[in-house]
């Protein structure tokens, strides 16, 4: 089989979706770590000219916006399909990646966990601001998260697409103090998240460089 090569920086959310959309489909990938500053390169450029992560590259293919990643992944990898085969189900399934990609990312981990967890990491200061004001939004988009939960999962009781974009997302947050609280106080979202993390294919994406990062 033609390589697959998947272009991005470990830590990205979006990066570990493709990652595990992969794994979970029984697909081998050359991952190519890119730093941000290895968004701006000519190459990178060329590959997606919008220079964001993550990117991909399979013979003739190339790819970008992480849910175009992750429906190729399903569609060209083996065993069990991701996505519901229907209307309502399929329908369900991207209104679960869309509120991964525009409230769950932008607040609950781009502002909750990168104030409280990833600015320290990277030596930058910590605006409190930004992680207080956090909190109440996070708090409504993971009520959302928990009244949709139905037989373990978001869609339909089975796991799908949805349940890996919202999952990286859920699963950073929940390590920041607040969100840790937020998600304990969700018992649905709390057992969907456990079982999520003991997956084999959560557990490998897990970026070693936030190995006991954690905020207790």
């Amino acid at each position: 089989m033609t390589t697959i090569t998947l272009y991005g920086f470990a830590v990205s959310p979006h990066v570990r979706s493709a990652l595990i959309a992969f794994r979970e489909k029984g697909l081998t990938v050359d991952w190519e770590q890119v730093m941000p500053d290895g968004l701006k390169t000519e190459e990178f450029g060329r590959i997606n000219p919008f220079r964001k992560m993550p990117a991909l590259v399979h013979g003739d293919v190339k790819l970008y916006e992480t849910p175009s990643l992750l429906v190729y992944a399903d569609e060209i990898g083996s065993g069990a399909r991701l996505e519901p085969t229907d209307a309502v189900g399929r329908a369900k399934m991207w209104q679960f990646i869309g509120i991964a990609q525009n409230y769950l990312y932008p607040v609950g981990t781009m502002q909750l966990y990168f104030q409280n967890v990833l600015t320290g990491l990277f030596g930058l200061p910590k605006d409190e601001a930004v992680a207080t004001a956090a909190v109440d939004p996070t708090r409504q988009h993971l009520d959302v998260v928990e009244a949709a939960i139905e037989g373990g999962y978001v869609v339909r009781g089975a796991f799908t697409l949805a349940d890996i974009y919202c999952g990286t997302q859920v699963d950073y947050i929940a390590r920041a103090r607040d969100g840790k609280a937020l998600v304990a106080a969700r018992p649905k979202v709390a057992a969907w998240l456990e079982t999520l993390r003991a997956r084999p294919s959560f557990k490998e994406t897990f970026p070693e460089m936030l190995v006991g990062t954690d905020q207790s």
